[in-house]
């Protein structure tokens, strides 16, 4: 090999450790903005609205940024049900919607209605089930989630009111708000006690709850 190929080489190596380096540098930046933003607007994460799971003793409190056409919210739905009921009380999971799909701010304002019945969860879980029925992207119809829902115990009479409230609207406004304000622009969105998973997937969401469940529970 000639010193000119070395050098070549060489100048090769350093400018891809330079490339390296300054991808983790951007995105390490950009998770301590988020993690800044999220200690400095920590109301986004205590609306009175919002559904939540788990007991509101828990100390450890994973807040999730979710759009019911979302695919990648359906998979995440039952690991994080799972995370919450793994920690026999110590974690609570609060829901917060922002319908980022066309169509979904309809199965939004449905599941913020079947939440005045206490039955967010239950009817969740059917719109999710059936999502492939309504949430196509290129043609939603989000209107026949209501006949999915006739088997379940909704008022659905009350239901249609209450979802097309200004109340219900005043809910997708705060969320849609408080998501913007952290930056949220992709769901799910996970945030565990303010500090957001910016290393996106389920194993990195156990851990990141995980470490918050020993820091907090070590107090």
């Amino acid at each position: 090999m000639t010193n000119k190929q070395l050098t070549i080489i060489l100048c090769g190596i350093v400018v891809l450790l330079g490339f390296s380096f300054g991808i983790y540098g951007h995105f390490n930046k950009k998770s301590e903005a988020v993690a800044r933003l999220a200690q400095e607007n920590g109301s986004v994460f205590n609306r009175s609205h919002a559904p939540t799971y788990g007991p509101p003793e828990a100390k450890v409190r994973i807040v999730e940024f979710f759009d019911p056409a979302c695919e990648t919210c359906r998979a995440f739905y039952p690991l994080v049900k799972r995370i919450v009921d793994s920690h026999q009380g110590k974690v609570q999971l609060v829901v917060r919607l922002v319908p980022f799909h066309k169509g979904s701010d309809v199965a939004a304002k449905i599941l913020i209605a079947a939440h005045k019945q206490k039955l967010f969860f239950p009817v969740t879980e059917v719109v999710l089930n059936s999502q492939d029925a309504w949430a196509a992207h290129d043609n939603p119809n989000p209107e026949r989630i209501w006949t999915f829902l006739k088997g379940t115990t909704l008022d659905a009479a009350k239901a249609k009111q209450d979802a097309g409230s200004p109340e219900a609207q005043a809910v997708l406004d705060q969320d849609m708000a408080d998501a913007s304000t952290l930056q949220v622009t992709k769901t799910p969105g996970f945030f565990v006690n303010g500090r957001p998973l910016m290393d996106f997937g389920h194993e990195q969401l156990k851990a990141l709850v995980e470490e918050e469940v020993k820091r907090v529970y070590a107090e």
